[in-house]
């Protein structure tokens, strides 16, 4: 028999297919959490408005106080948008008015927060105004860091979602 010499073989080839083999797999880890972060943003958006459709059908109104922060309603919307997202940080700032967008065009009121790093920030806007809104529609925005420690890229995610009145 022909015997050959191998030692060490094994340690090469395991030097050569760890990179790739590592790197597939916290890939793979980091795609999963990124899926699971942009599903907890479309339920957050889906959880506010729903909750602002009930809430308004149970008789209360968006309302404003003498700092053009809203009261009320929305302290509703955002307990319901952290419920939603229970994986990912909510901005826990007050909605305020600010001026129309292109999310939110004139003759809407839009309410939005003044951005935290690192927490999601959530838009309302109340098509048809705060006393009798028609719909509402709730836009969550939230930058996911990924790979952030190896490759340093961040991912914005949002989502919208849009209620009338009468689909509660």
């Amino acid at each position: 028999m022909l015997k050959t010499r191998s030692r060490g073989q094994g340690a090469v080839e395991f030097a050569l297919v760890a990179p790739v083999f590592f790197s597939l797999l916290f890939g793979i880890i980091a795609a999963g959490w990124l899926f699971f972060q942009s599903s907890a943003v479309n339920d957050a958006a889906q959880g506010g408005a729903r909750e602002a459709i009930v809430v308004t059908y149970s008789g209360a109104r968006l309302s404003l106080d003498s700092s053009n922060c809203a009261t009320g309603t929305p302290v509703a919307i955002q307990a319901a948008v952290q419920h939603a997202a229970n994986i990912i940080p909510v901005d826990p700032n007050q909605l305020c008015l600010a001026a129309a967008s292109s999310f939110c065009p004139t003759g809407n009121t839009l309410l939005t927060q003044l951005p935290v790093a690192g927490n999601a920030v959530i838009e309302v806007c109340a098509q048809g105004g705060l006393s009798n809104p028609q719909s509402y529609t709730v836009h969550v925005t939230y930058v996911a860091h990924p790979l952030e420690p190896v490759l340093g890229v961040s991912v914005t995610l949002t989502s919208t979602s849009t209620l009338a009145a009468g689909s509660a």
